[in-house]
């Protein structure tokens, strides 16, 4: 151990004669654990939130979808899905048709966007199997005399009606006859009800069998465009790239980040803008550091002189009194990255603070720990801490001996 760090430590322990250093000392220390703690934890917790909310848009949309331009059906969607079914980490591709329609129960009515699909295909690219509450998905393509068709929770909710119950489903598109436009009617039941976690989707999305949609809207053999999963959903710009070069135009491939861009957007400028406000904790920690290093160097204005008459340099000196900020300051990162850990552990496991689950679709706080959290939050505290330590070690070394002495 070199003298500096040994005379740092030693002005650092309490003594009879001064308990006021020890006592700012133990401040330094509290306050930059609290603001390493609590930054840890706060952007922990926004980390659980942005990845539950991709679990739950993801669970009702696919890694990218392929449509054309103009927003026209595919014809040829059958040799189109077996171009981007090739493509390097596709790992299904399902065929849709999209449209909007009224649903009708004796007790309500409801506007819908409705999706035909291919039931095996479509729980190949989403995670709609996993939503569902009620019934079963996949009966959806069973051929049955009456069709079959699937709602969100809140839609089954506000139309009176559960797993078995029969509704409406009326096409504004309908034919034209003496009096007008006739809309088209079908009967449908209903073989499942899920719960995405999404308000938005569980209260205007349906399916139905993708070749139930095109008999009923009388579109022949034709689709509006391809959900297509893939190995990994944070590569799914990438394969979307690929995807688009494979097909060309008039075809447009989106990735689920690009179609949800202002919502992340949202959410990553907020946890920048709360690790800017809590890194301000450890600032206003890291005056104390200064105060305690300046009262120090008054204190110690005797011992700063002997030690530079006994050959000590203007730098050892700084050293010395930088080396007592860093103590704080890696003490205080040390022991408030253990207590955010702890917090999130806690979080974690135990429910100690209840969230309403119709509004969050979770009744805990969201935890997600990362190890690069950890270290940018220990980085910044111990750069804060290094440069508050900065002015008053320099002004300890430029401190004249002769003069100390003297006036001791």
């Amino acid at each position: 151990m070199g003298f500096e760090k040994f005379i740092a430590k030693r002005y650092l322990k309490s003594r009879k004669s001064n308990r006021i250093l020890s006592f700012i000392s133990g401040v330094s220390v509290l306050g930059i654990v609290l603001g390493v703690a609590t930054l840890i934890v706060v952007i922990s917790v926004m980390n659980g939130f942005s990845d539950n909310l991709k679990k739950r848009i993801l669970g009702a949309n696919a890694h990218i979808v392929v449509n054309r331009v103009d927003v026209s059906p595919i014809h040829d969607w059958r040799e189109v899905q077996k171009e981007i079914a090739v493509v390097k980490d596709v790992t299904g591709v399902s065929p849709f048709i999209i449209s909007q329609v009224l649903l009708t129960s004796r007790d309500n009515v409801s506007g819908v966007v409705l999706r035909g699909v291919i039931p095996q295909d479509e729980m190949k690219v989403t995670a709609v199997e996993k939503f569902i509450t009620e019934g079963s998905f996949e009966e959806l393509g069973d051929g049955s005399e009456t069709p079959k068709i699937a709602l969100g929770k809140e839609l089954a909710a506000n139309l009176g009606v559960m797993e078995g119950d029969k509704v409406t489903m009326v096409s504004p598109l309908g034919k034209k006859g003496p009096f007008g436009i006739t809309p088209k009617m079908k009967y449908f039941e209903v073989c499942a009800v899920f719960d995405t976690g999404m308000y938005e989707y569980n209260n205007t999305l349906a399916y139905v069998d993708i070749k139930t949609a095109q008999d009923f809207f009388g579109l022949g053999d034709i689709v509006s465009g391809f959900s297509v999963g893939t190995t990994n959903f944070d590569r799914a710009e990438y394969i979307a790239s690929e995807i688009q070069d494979v097909l060309k135009y008039p075809y447009w491939s989106r990735d689920w980040i690009s179609m949800n861009k202002s919502l992340f957007s949202a959410l990553k400028l907020e946890k920048y803008a709360m690790f800017i406000i809590l890194t301000l904790i450890i600032i206003v920690a890291s005056f104390n550091v200064i105060s305690m290093i300046t009262v120090t160097v008054k204190d110690k204005k005797r011992d700063i002189a002997i030690l530079r008459a006994m050959g000590a340099s203007e730098g050892s000196i700084s050293g010395i009194f930088k080396k007592q900020g860093m103590i704080i300051g890696v003490t205080g990162t040390i022991i408030g990255n253990a207590l955010g850990l702890a917090i999130c552990v806690v979080l974690t496991k135990f429910k100690l603070i209840s969230l309403p689950a119709d509004i969050y679709f979770m009744d805990r706080l969201p935890v997600k720990m990362d190890v690069w959290t950890f270290v940018l939050v220990s980085v910044c505290s111990l750069l804060i801490t290094y440069l508050a330590g900065l002015f008053p070690a320099r002004q300890s070394a430029k401190m004249d001996p002769v003069e100390a002495l003297r006036r001791d």
